[in-house]
């Protein structure tokens, strides 16, 4: 018998390392494709989260803007019945 190994199990002892090597290499590719997803998920979720505290903020600042015009209104009409007041004295 010749000393090279032959056959199904002469290959997996010659390439063993190779073999690892390459379950290695997908594993670790398989766990950053991971990773990615999970990113992305979490990116999409801030995302979201984002656009609802964009929202509130844009509501707020026409609320605001509401309120600074009543006040405007009321300032308007307390300054003209000081006026009428002054007037009557």
């Amino acid at each position: 018998m010749p000393d090279t190994p032959h056959g199904l199990l002469g290959l997996i002892q010659s390439g063993w390392t190779q073999i690892m090597a390459i379950v290695g290499v997908i594993w670790w590719s398989r766990k950053i494709d991971l990773r990615t997803k999970d990113h992305a998920d979490r990116l999409d979720r801030h995302e979201a989260r984002l656009r609802g505290i964009e929202q509130q903020a844009q509501a707020q600042a026409i609320l605001q803007a509401r309120i600074e015009e009543a006040l405007s209104g009321i300032k308007i009409t307390l300054d003209r019945l000081y006026a009428a007041v002054n007037r009557r004295e």
